[in-house]
């Protein structure tokens, strides 16, 4: 599941091979979202007692919706007794990209002044690996000169620069949910998991509440 981006996706898997993944509209709140998992899952005849584990985009990216993400997993979990994986979203994106070579991931962390969440990895056909720690940087920091590909899943790209704009591949087109599936089963074959009950969103920024 990945709550992060203002659409979330969610699927279901078995044995590696995706059954259904699903995109809902921009803006579901968690009551929506519960209904459109709960009514996937009945279309497609199977039960919640079937989940052995619930992956989860951990963030960063957006609060609201990492909230409501966290809280259907843990809820989920309670029920069923299913164990907890979380991916960082950077991950997932940098995992979509169809290319090989040096990747840097970006989440707008501020759209109006150009701040991003980025991280860097090595990629290739098989493994995606992780180079560098999650960062929070300008523009100015981040685009340098060099040879890696930026990627982004793009939920407001009139607000980059046109020149940096130009240097960016907007994978939003490709499901999360399948780059997530496979950094997910790589986590469960390390047997990395999460507790669920002192599980939070990564929001690399302080929550503030809006009062």
């Amino acid at each position: 599941m990945d709550t992060s981006a203002k659409t979330s996706e969610f699927g279901f898997a078995v044995n590696g091979e995706l059954i259904f993944a699903e995109r809902t509209d921009p803006g579901v709140n968690a009551d929506k979202l519960t209904f459109y998992i709960k009514s996937s899952f009945e279309k497609h005849g199977i039960k919640f007692s079937e989940i052995e584990y619930i992956s989860l985009s951990n963030g960063p990216g957006s609060f609201t919706g990492l909230r409501i993400g966290s809280a259907i997993a843990k809820g989920i979990c309670f029920a069923t007794g299913c164990r907890l994986t979380e991916i960082n979203t950077l991950d997932i994106i940098a995992n979509k990209f169809r290319s090989s070579g040096k990747v840097i991931s970006l989440i707008f962390s501020n759209t109006r002044n150009s701040e991003f969440y980025y991280c860097k990895y090595v990629k290739n056909a098989e493994d995606l690996k992780r180079v560098s720690d999650y960062q929070k940087g300008t523009e100015e920091e981040i685009f340098t000169d060099g040879d890696e590909h930026f990627v982004i899943n793009a939920s407001d790209p009139d607000s980059i620069k046109e020149d940096i704009r130009k240097r960016i591949t907007d994978v939003s087109e490709y499901s999360s949910i399948e780059s997530q599936l496979k950094l997910t089963l790589k986590e469960i074959s390390e047997n990395k998991f999460s507790d669920y009950k002192t599980s939070q969103p990564f929001y690399m920024n302080e929550f503030i509440p809006k009062i």
